[in-house]
């Protein structure tokens, strides 16, 4: 009788588990990397969550590639754990468009959709029955809050790596990616951005991509700085692209405002580059009244153009003539080198390549300043930083690759500075106005300061058939967004947010692959220790069983 009633509660015990068991959640992050712990920013952000969210996840489908399967479990087991973090509630649905939308035309409508939320189709090739078939897939997310929406792309990494570490990359980024998604649609404090209009004549067109994904986290100043008294109730400056010399006023503004804890991003070019009619370009020094500034702080901008051989963009050229038209070609055009980012960095891990545009290499320079120095963007090792004046034909361009001549190395061309900023103008005149009264020589609250040796970085093109702006690190030749935008942003995100938002972007996830050479030499063997190691398991458990109960019942 006793041993009836203990099965009874040992099986109304276990049937009370299983009933239970998808309301209460016990787990341990045994993982070396921490990989299912969400940090410490995201639980603070989802604890000020002020209204209910949606999540449409549109990542699915039944015949997924392993890689994206993994993405697929990593991205569902990412919001289960923002789910149950939030006191707000979180609804996740996934959608398939195939099943969801039969119909091509009504597909076709949600895919522009989509595309117009910042999530493009991958286009994928599958060999099913000797056939390649393609398939597209929509690694991405949408997050509805209220009435406001925005789209939340999965796969994201460097493309010039290879697929599987792309898929890595983009595991690394998925807790970052949506929770900035989330962020974007809270009703926070917005930080002000100012941007200086009267020393650089870049057209405003050329500045809309920019603008519009600054706009959408931060509140966005003109400045007329020759016209203002001082920076004050701006949280950060941008400098793009000047043109003419700054006065030692304004220097002196600037100066000010970074030894008082502001922040800025200054887009500069370290050579005036023109055109030769059809022969070529030709670069000069350029000065704008910033180089002792930086100077002092550390840095100097070099007076040259940094051309790679191994990673750069392209343009058309004429090659010859296919009958009586000319015959135009892309060819690799050193002066367009795709930057690569600093993985130790948490602005820049994880990045896609950074189009740049006659970029400038950025030394530091040893002194008294105090300030952390991170090298944010550098280049491939087969450079040739060429000193300005110099000039580059077009002819250069497509021309095979000469080791002799590209000995560089590696050159940096955008650095991070923070900590407390000395004042320039210490021990040194000062404006004889108003100005100087409130002169800091020795900040006591922490600065930053990024500076990037390309202008044109911040900029977007122009497509010469609808003359409106192309996308932010679009290269109208190859058709490929790159990551421009998210350096930008990142940028911005660590200067003036403390840090907070990108702590989710420490996560490291190391691949473990396996030894395919040992795999294809012990193949019968690993299938064969695979099979018998279970059965020979499951035996042993059952003889066991067998003696104890013997032992057990034993007249």
């Amino acid at each position: 009788m006793k041993n009836i009633r203990a099965w009874i509660l040992f099986i109304s015990a276990g049937l009370l588990l299983l009933l239970a068991s998808p309301y209460i959640l016990v787990r341990w992050d045994l993982s070396e990397e921490k990989k299912f712990t969400l940090s410490e920013s995201t639980i603070s952000t989802l604890q000020a969550l002020d209204g209910p969210i949606r999540i449409k996840v549109y990542l699915a489908g039944k015949d997924l590639p392993g890689g994206f399967k993994r993405l697929q479990k990593a991205s569902f087991a990412i919001l289960q754990d923002i789910q149950r973090s939030s006191p707000q509630t979180i609804s996740i649905e996934t959608i398939d468009l195939y099943e969801a939308y039969p119909d091509a035309s009504l597909r076709e409508q949600q895919i522009f959709q989509l595309d117009s939320l910042g999530l493009p189709p991958t286009n994928l090739v599958n060999n099913e029955g000797g056939k390649q078939v393609q398939q597209m897939v929509f690694p991405g997310l949408v997050i509805e809050k209220g009435d406001k929406k925005t789209g939340v792309l999965l796969l994201k990494g460097n493309q010039l790596a290879s697929s599987q570490e792309v898929l890595n990359q983009s595991v690394e980024g998925l807790e970052y990616e949506i929770m900035k998604g989330i962020q974007s649609l809270m009703d926070t404090a917005r930080k002000k951005i100012g941007f200086f209009l009267d020393y650089s004549r870049v057209p405003a067109i050329k500045q809309l991509g920019l603008i519009a994904s600054l706009r959408k986290s931060y509140d966005l100043y003109p400045v007329d700085l020759s016209a203002s008294s001082t920076l004050v109730g701006l949280d950060a400056i941008c400098v793009i692209q000047p043109d003419r010399k700054f006065s030692p006023t304004d220097q002196f503004k600037i100066d000010q405002f970074l030894v008082k804890g502001g922040k800025g991003i200054f887009f500069l070019e370290g050579v005036r580059v023109d055109t030769i009619q059809g022969q070529g370009l030709v670069s000069s020094p350029m000065d704008v009244g910033l180089e002792e500034m930086l100077y002092r702080y550390g840095l100097r901008l070099n007076a040259n153009w940094v051309k790679d051989a191994q990673l750069s963009g392209m343009i058309p050229l004429e090659v010859g003539n296919f009958g009586n038209k000319a015959n135009l070609q892309l060819m690799p055009w050193p002066a367009f080198p795709l930057l690569t980012g600093n993985p130790a960095s948490v602005i820049t891990k994880n990045l896609d390549a950074i189009y740049g545009k006659f970029v400038s290499s950025i030394d530091t320079v040893s002194g008294s300043s105090g300030l952390k120095k991170t090298p944010l963007l550098v280049t491939s090792a087969y450079t040739q930083a060429q000193k300005a004046p110099a000039t580059l034909p077009f002819a250069s361009s497509g021309k095979d690759f000469n080791p002799a001549q590209y000995t560089s190395g590696p050159q940096v061309i955008s650095y991070l500075l923070e900590g407390q900023f000395k004042s320039i103008f210490a021990n040194r005149p000062l404006p004889q106005d108003s100005l100087a009264n409130g002169f800091v020589a020795q900040g006591q609250q922490a600065g930053g300061l990024i500076v990037v040796g390309d202008g044109d970085l911040a900029l977007n093109g122009i497509d010469p058939n609808t003359k409106g702006p192309t996308p932010l690190g679009f290269d109208p030749f190859a058709k490929h967004t790159f990551a421009n935008r998210d350096f930008i942003l990142n940028a911005f995100h660590y200067l003036l947010d403390d840090q907070k938002a990108l702590l989710a972007r420490n996560k490291n996830i190391r691949l473990r692959p396996l030894d395919m050479v040992k795999v294809q030499e012990g193949r019968s063997y690993y299938q064969f220790l695979n099979v018998l190691v279970p059965v020979g398991f499951g035996i042993l458990i059952s003889l066991l069983v067998i003696l104890y109960r013997k032992r057990k019942y034993r007249a």
